[in-house]
């Protein structure tokens, strides 16, 4: 529990206990007795919340008031509305959060620091499940399907960028290819575009399901060569009419070397490593510290909201770096600076984002309905309302 709620608690209990005590000497007073004498307030007119909070402090020292006790000050209804505003509330930072979210910081720049290593490692890995039998098997699974067509003009260590059933954006025209047993692409010939059509010697599918279990089967195959599989949207930017950017997709994703270039490995599967040790280190910082105070893992809606802001830093810083280092090397590098792309940390910069709208969202959603103490003040100003100062106190 914050700060800020202890002092609202506090204070709701000072003045349940000021109420019940008016309440007590009024119908002492109506019932023909003398009332014990009440403490003046020494709170002046339009005082602000912490003025208000020293001086109710100062009251509870005076009586000895040490226990709080909502149950008694507020009624079911006005507790059920209490509680609802303190879900609201946000939680501030402590010293443990600045250190969680900086160790899944540190971790994360390491790993987009040796992205190139890390990356080599992963397509071993891949690599390595090429000799197993389900692999295999996916492979002749996906053999002599139209989307895999390297005839003229399609052909080349990069040819799946020229192929839209090799695009994860353009499943349709892949599934439409392979069913019908025809390719279909766009060649370039000194800056005339051709529209390809190749049928009559692939494979037909009748179903879409097996269709797709085919395209999925082929995607598998291709993804755990070093080529990988282009970024999504690639194809596209192959048939645009504009010469830069189809030179740009081509050489980003054929790199220096088999392998070395952007394309889903690299640009989305290594990348997401850093951002799912990130959320596993600030979930569990966060859930840990929920079952310690509550002895249970549930989060409400203030430490979701925390969480959030905890996964939202460190995300952003990774993806800072992300930048950084891709900036640099665009600098660094003589030629093909498309390459320096490779270095863009897709997946964060995509979490960043859900994160930001959710944090945005949550903010205006939970905007309190009830203005706090000093908004009430300000209004009181503007209104011309002067209430009483502690000389007209009770």
């Amino acid at each position: 529990m914050s700060s800020m709620d202890d002092t609202v608690d506090r204070n709701l209990d000072t003045l349940s206990r000021r109420l019940a005590e008016l309440e007590s000497a009024t119908h002492t007073a109506l019932a023909g007795g003398i009332p014990d004498p009440l403490l003046q307030n020494d709170t002046a007119a339009h005082t602000s919340y912490a003025e208000l909070t020293a001086a109710n402090d100062r009251l509870r020292t005076q009586r000895g008031w040490t226990d709080v006790d909502l149950e008694n000050a507020l009624t079911p209804a006005q507790r059920a509305g209490f509680d609802r505003w303190r879900a609201r509330q946000r939680i501030p930072w402590d010293r443990d959060d600045v250190l969680a979210v900086g160790f899944a910081t540190v971790l994360g720049v390491a790993a987009l620091w040796y992205d190139t290593a890390i990356d080599t490692s992963v397509a071993k890995g891949f690599g390595a499940t090429k000799s197993t039998g389900w692999m295999r098997g996916w492979e002749r699974a996906g053999k002599r399907l139209p989307i895999d067509y390297t005839g003229p003009g399609f052909g080349g260590r990069a040819h799946r960028v020229r192929s839209p059933g090799h695009d994860l954006a353009r499943p349709f025209e892949a599934l439409r290819q392979i069913r019908r047993g025809e390719f279909r692409g766009v060649r370039w010939d000194y800056g005339d575009k051709h529209n390809v059509a190749v049928g009559g010697r692939f494979r037909e599918v009748d179903s879409l399901a097996e269709a797709l279990v085919l395209w999925a089967q082929h995607l598998a195959a291709d993804l755990v060569t070093p080529m990988s599989l282009p970024m999504p949207g690639s194809s596209w930017l192959n048939e645009l009419d504009n010469r830069a950017l189809r030179t740009f997709a081509h050489e980003v994703y054929l790199g220096s070397s088999a392998g070395t270039g952007l394309n889903v490995r690299s640009g989305i599967l290594t990348p997401s490593l850093s951002v799912i040790t990130t959320e596993v280190i600030l979930r569990t910082h966060v859930h840990a510290r929920a079952y310690a105070v509550t002895g249970s893992a549930r989060l409400d809606e203030r430490e979701q909201a925390r969480r959030d802001e905890l996964l939202l830093a460190a995300h952003s810083l990774v993806g800072l770096a992300s930048a950084g280092k891709t900036l640099a090397r665009m600098i660094i590098l003589d030629d093909r600076k498309g390459m320096a792309l490779r270095h863009v940390n897709v997946p964060t910069l995509l979490r960043m984002g859900c994160l930001a709208v959710e944090i945005a969202d949550r903010r205006t959603r939970g905007t309190a309905q009830a203005r706090d103490w000093d908004q009430l003040v300000a209004d009181l100003r503007v209104n011309g309302f002067d209430p009483p100062g502690p000389s007209g106190a009770a």
